[in-house]
Protein backbone atom coordinates (compact mmCIF):
# COMPACT_ATOMS: atom_id res chain seq x y z
CA UNK A 1 0.00 0.00 0.00
CA UNK A 2 1.45 3.85 -0.63
CA UNK A 3 1.58 6.51 1.78
CA UNK A 4 -0.97 8.11 -0.33
CA UNK A 5 -3.37 5.14 0.31
CA UNK A 6 -2.53 4.35 4.28
CA UNK A 7 -5.25 3.18 6.33
CA UNK A 8 -5.80 5.51 9.29
CA UNK A 9 -5.48 4.97 12.28
CA UNK A 10 -9.08 4.50 13.13
CA UNK A 11 -11.49 6.42 10.86
CA UNK A 12 -12.49 7.10 7.22
CA UNK A 13 -10.51 8.31 4.21
CA UNK A 14 -10.65 7.49 0.36
CA UNK A 15 -8.75 6.61 -2.25
CA UNK A 16 -9.91 8.05 -5.54
CA UNK A 17 -9.26 9.16 -9.06
CA UNK A 18 -6.15 7.31 -9.32
CA UNK A 19 -6.39 5.52 -12.34
CA UNK A 20 -7.26 2.21 -9.88
CA UNK A 21 -10.40 1.31 -8.17
CA UNK A 22 -11.95 4.30 -6.18
CA UNK A 23 -12.06 2.95 -2.55
CA UNK A 24 -13.57 4.18 0.54
CA UNK A 25 -11.18 2.25 3.52
CA UNK A 26 -12.53 2.13 6.86
CA UNK A 27 -10.25 1.50 9.49
CA UNK A 28 -11.55 0.24 12.63
CA UNK A 29 -9.42 -1.20 16.00
CA UNK A 30 -10.02 -4.63 16.39
CA UNK A 31 -13.32 -4.69 14.89
CA UNK A 32 -15.99 -7.48 15.54
CA UNK A 33 -17.89 -9.48 13.24
CA UNK A 34 -21.66 -7.42 13.23
CA UNK A 35 -19.33 -4.29 13.18
CA UNK A 36 -17.43 -5.20 10.29
CA UNK A 37 -20.84 -6.28 8.43
CA UNK A 38 -22.63 -3.29 9.57
CA UNK A 39 -20.02 -1.27 7.45
CA UNK A 40 -20.20 -3.55 4.75
CA UNK A 41 -24.36 -3.00 4.60
CA UNK A 42 -24.83 -6.48 5.76
CA UNK A 43 -26.73 -5.59 8.76
CA UNK A 44 -29.86 -3.71 9.68
CA UNK A 45 -28.79 -0.37 8.86
CA UNK A 46 -29.01 0.97 5.34
CA UNK A 47 -25.21 2.96 4.71
CA UNK A 48 -25.47 6.31 3.83
CA UNK A 49 -22.77 8.72 2.38
CA UNK A 50 -23.00 12.67 1.32
CA UNK A 51 -20.83 15.09 0.16
CA UNK A 52 -20.07 18.42 1.63
CA UNK A 53 -18.20 21.47 -0.27
CA UNK A 54 -17.44 24.67 1.39
CA UNK A 55 -14.58 25.61 -1.34
CA UNK A 56 -11.97 25.34 -1.07
CA UNK A 57 -12.66 21.99 1.62
CA UNK A 58 -14.57 18.89 0.28
CA UNK A 59 -15.88 16.07 2.84
CA UNK A 60 -17.40 12.74 2.19
CA UNK A 61 -19.36 11.20 4.96
CA UNK A 62 -20.63 7.92 5.67
CA UNK A 63 -23.39 7.03 8.34
CA UNK A 64 -23.19 3.24 9.17
CA UNK A 65 -25.98 3.48 11.00
CA UNK A 66 -26.55 2.87 15.13
CA UNK A 67 -24.68 6.16 15.36
CA UNK A 68 -21.32 5.43 13.77
CA UNK A 69 -20.74 7.99 11.29
CA UNK A 70 -17.45 9.04 9.96
CA UNK A 71 -16.11 11.65 7.80
CA UNK A 72 -13.01 12.30 5.57
CA UNK A 73 -11.33 15.54 3.85
CA UNK A 74 -10.58 14.93 -0.12
CA UNK A 75 -8.22 17.44 -1.85
CA UNK A 76 -7.91 16.35 -5.10
CA UNK A 77 -5.55 19.43 -6.38
CA UNK A 78 -2.96 17.73 -4.60
CA UNK A 79 -3.17 14.90 -6.82
CA UNK A 80 -1.94 16.94 -9.40
CA UNK A 81 -0.98 15.36 -12.75
CA UNK A 82 -2.03 11.78 -11.64
CA UNK A 83 -5.85 12.51 -11.74
CA UNK A 84 -7.83 10.24 -13.67
CA UNK A 85 -11.26 10.95 -14.75
CA UNK A 86 -13.52 7.98 -13.43
CA UNK A 87 -15.41 6.30 -15.10
CA UNK A 88 -19.35 6.64 -14.23
CA UNK A 89 -22.25 3.88 -14.16
CA UNK A 90 -25.58 5.83 -15.11
CA UNK A 91 -23.82 9.09 -13.29
CA UNK A 92 -23.10 6.82 -10.21
CA UNK A 93 -19.23 6.99 -8.77
CA UNK A 94 -18.39 3.06 -8.46
CA UNK A 95 -16.44 2.50 -5.17
CA UNK A 96 -14.88 -0.04 -3.33
CA UNK A 97 -15.91 -0.37 -0.03
CA UNK A 98 -13.27 -2.03 2.16
CA UNK A 99 -13.15 -2.38 5.87
CA UNK A 100 -9.92 -2.62 7.96
CA UNK A 101 -8.68 -3.75 11.16
CA UNK A 102 -7.29 -0.60 12.31
CA UNK A 103 -4.73 -2.21 14.55
CA UNK A 104 -2.95 -4.70 12.30
CA UNK A 105 -3.93 -3.09 8.42
CA UNK A 106 -5.79 -6.76 7.68
CA UNK A 107 -8.49 -6.10 5.42
CA UNK A 108 -11.76 -7.84 6.90
CA UNK A 109 -14.20 -7.30 4.23
CA UNK A 110 -15.29 -5.11 0.71
CA UNK A 111 -18.12 -4.37 -0.82
CA UNK A 112 -18.60 -2.58 -4.05
CA UNK A 113 -21.05 0.04 -4.02
CA UNK A 114 -21.92 2.95 -6.10
CA UNK A 115 -22.21 6.60 -4.74
CA UNK A 116 -25.57 7.83 -5.22
CA UNK A 117 -25.95 10.14 -8.57
CA UNK A 118 -26.89 13.50 -6.79
CA UNK A 119 -23.74 12.65 -4.50
CA UNK A 120 -21.74 11.55 -7.47
CA UNK A 121 -22.82 15.07 -9.38
CA UNK A 122 -21.78 17.41 -6.20
CA UNK A 123 -18.56 15.34 -6.01
CA UNK A 124 -17.47 15.65 -9.32
CA UNK A 125 -18.34 19.41 -9.19
CA UNK A 126 -16.54 19.80 -6.31
CA UNK A 127 -13.27 18.48 -7.28
CA UNK A 128 -13.52 20.17 -10.73
CA UNK A 129 -13.56 23.27 -8.71
CA UNK A 130 -11.18 22.72 -6.56
CA UNK A 131 -8.76 21.01 -8.95
CA UNK A 132 -9.03 24.58 -11.04
CA UNK A 133 -8.97 26.72 -8.41
CA UNK A 134 -5.80 29.00 -7.18
CA UNK A 135 -6.08 28.25 -3.40
CA UNK A 136 -3.10 27.51 -1.55
CA UNK A 137 -3.64 24.04 0.74
CA UNK A 138 -3.61 26.47 3.94
CA UNK A 139 -7.19 27.43 2.74
CA UNK A 140 -8.36 23.89 2.15
CA UNK A 141 -7.17 23.46 6.10
CA UNK A 142 -8.67 26.79 7.19
CA UNK A 143 -12.04 26.04 5.98
CA UNK A 144 -11.80 22.10 6.74
CA UNK A 145 -11.89 23.60 10.43
CA UNK A 146 -14.24 25.46 10.13
CA UNK A 147 -16.41 22.67 8.64
CA UNK A 148 -15.29 20.61 12.03
CA UNK A 149 -16.59 23.15 14.49
CA UNK A 150 -20.22 22.55 13.27
CA UNK A 151 -22.84 20.73 15.53
CA UNK A 152 -22.96 17.15 14.50
CA UNK A 153 -26.73 17.48 13.44
CA UNK A 154 -26.54 20.47 11.43
CA UNK A 155 -23.41 18.70 9.19
CA UNK A 156 -25.63 15.98 8.62
CA UNK A 157 -28.66 18.36 7.44
CA UNK A 158 -25.65 20.27 5.44
CA UNK A 159 -24.52 17.04 3.86
CA UNK A 160 -27.57 15.60 2.21
CA UNK A 161 -26.33 11.79 2.99
CA UNK A 162 -28.92 9.23 0.61
CA UNK A 163 -28.13 5.43 0.40
CA UNK A 164 -24.83 3.96 -1.19
CA UNK A 165 -25.90 1.75 -3.48
CA UNK A 166 -24.76 -1.53 -2.99
CA UNK A 167 -24.36 -4.46 -5.52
Amino acid sequence: MTESTKIPPEGASVDLFTGEANRILIAIPAPSHPEVEQVLGQGSHEVKAGVIYRSPALLLSFDFGNGLVMDCPFEAKSLGDKFVEPELTEGRLPLMLQVFDAETGVLLGERPVELHQENTSALMEAVAEQRSGGWQHQAFISQLSELYKIEMEQFLKLVKQRPLLLK
